[in-house]
């Protein structure tokens, strides 16, 4: 269902109560990763809509901060447990500053990181609060979370379209799934900055076949390809 949705903005509205029913949560926050990359905004909180988007920096004084910076998943009995919290980091901590604005108590926190498949670029975090329950998320719901994490990934990537605007010549490449739009970008950057032919740069630092750049030239000028015979 993520899939069929047609922007990011529809998934997160039309899908975030079904995913906190999916977790018997209470509340879910999804954010994204700023333009600079340095921090992640929040692009919804179920309950929250009245306040104004959460913006942290990437790093490990806040949990989403922390998941984002660690890129590894975490779940948390109680915010609140500061022993709990620097078990994972001396530098951890909860931002009590909403709950204190809002009335609301945060206790359980399960959160994953949302990465490119291939990459591993951070795109976002997403953020399970409070189990209805009132006990732990299981270690089960850790599983349900990363498959959550990287449905959301794709989606996200499909719905902002490709990531380059000016055809090139091996944009077959990313059609045909050999690698990601972003590693060819990485590609052509690493060429003009070593001042390689782009196709040096693609077989011996993307090991991509000399078969599979062939096939993506001959796409791009619309005749056969044929192997070279020695």
């Amino acid at each position: 269902k993520i899939h069929a949705t047609k922007n990011i903005d529809e998934i997160i509205l039309e899908l975030s109560q079904e995913l906190c029913n999916l977790f018997n949560a209470d509340r879910l926050t999804i954010y994204l990763t700023s333009e600079d990359k340095g921090s992640i905004v929040s692009k919804v909180k179920t309950g929250l809509n009245s306040f104004k988007d959460i913006k942290l920096p990437i790093n490990e004084q806040s949990v989403a901060g922390y998941v984002a910076s660690s890129k590894k998943v975490v779940n948390i009995r109680d915010v609140y447990d500061d022993a709990e919290l620097k078990a994972y980091s001396p530098q951890l901590n909860f931002l009590k500053a909403v709950d204190a604005q809002t009335g609301y108590r945060t206790k359980q926190m399960l959160v994953s990181p949302v990465m490119e498949a291939k990459t591993k670029e951070l795109i976002g975090v997403v953020q399970i609060i409070n189990s209805k329950g009132g006990q732990p998320f299981p270690p089960m719901m850790e599983e349900g979370v990363v498959q959550l994490a990287e449905t959301l990934a794709i989606a996200f990537r499909q719905r902002q379209g490709p990531m380059m605007m000016v055809r090139t010549k091996y944009d077959g490449l990313v059609t045909n799934a050999v690698i990601s739009a972003e590693e060819l970008e990485l590609a052509q950057r690493s060429a003009r900055r070593k001042n390689l032919d782009l196709e040096t740069v693609l077989i011996d630092e993307f090991k991509v076949t000399t078969l599979a750049l062939g096939s993506a030239l001959s796409a791009y000028f619309g005749v056969p390809y044929e192997p070279h015979k020695a």
